[in-house]
């Protein structure tokens, strides 16, 4: 009796000074302290009240206030992938050029710009010379009529050329040939490149298809540089071109 005056004495003691109540318990049977979590007094061994065991009574309060909710880690990996791969494509599909474009791209600038009339601009024909394994071009010339068709003469084939400044000044040479209905002579109307053949259309500075059943097939891009007053070609370039259709 005089031992459970003393515990009962203490457990005041303990909630006078403020600590948690809930770390410390006392068996109602026999009045030892028994440790958190303990089903059983371990002193008389009595079998001790389900409220008497901390965080074992399984209320709503408790699976709120004593439990976190752990991330789905798993779900979370899975989004960051799905975030990436979508990124990559996007990235992929917006800077990947079409092999026109990538052509254009690398050509020399010889102008600061240009505009042609809406009205048709047909190409004026130039000769151009074999050197060295160069096709050569007169800068000025292109310069001065803006756009051009000249035939490469081979040993064993002839094959049509073209020049023209785009309207970002620069110099664009190609195949001269719409290959699906083989024509070989084109004209300018503002900012489109045109088949004098099937009509269809392209736009003048990237070759990026506009209108036209021939569209896939622009006349194909061969590249060029400039060397003083003259535009160079490889030879071999245009001998190794393959029409595509």
């Amino acid at each position: 009796m005089k031992k459970l005056i003393l515990n009962t004495a203490e457990e005041k003691s303990n909630k006078k000074n403020g600590r948690d109540n809930d770390m410390v318990r006392f068996c109602p049977n026999c009045g030892n302290k028994i440790e958190p979590g303990s089903k059983f007094c371990g002193s008389c061994g009595s079998s001790l009240p389900k409220q008497t065991v901390p965080g074992s009574d399984g209320s709503k309060k408790e699976i709120v206030l004593g439990q976190t909710k752990k991330p789905n880690y798993k779900i979370l990996i899975t989004i960051f992938y799905v975030a990436v791969l979508a990124g990559s494509l996007f990235y992929y599909f917006a800077t990947t050029m079409t092999k026109e474009e990538m052509v254009i791209s690398e050509q020399p600038e010889v102008l600061s710009g240009i505009e042609y009339p809406s009205s048709r601009y047909d190409m004026q024909p130039v000769e151009a010379q074999v050197e060295n394994g160069k096709i050569i071009l007169p800068l000025d010339e292109v310069l001065d009529k803006k756009f051009v068709r000249f035939v490469y003469k081979g040993t064993t084939s002839e094959i049509p050329l073209l020049a023209y400044i785009s309207e970002e000044g620069k110099l664009i040479t190609s195949i001269s040939m719409c290959e699906p209905c083989n024509s070989t002579t084109f004209h300018i109307s503002g900012n489109k490149l045109i088949c004098n053949s099937c009509g269809s259309t392209w736009d003048l500075n990237d070759l990026d298809a506009i209108s036209g059943s021939c569209g896939k097939y622009p006349p194909d891009p061969i590249p060029s540089s400039v060397n003083g007053n003259k535009i160079q070609i490889d030879e071999s370039a245009v001998l190794n071109w393959k029409r595509r259709v």
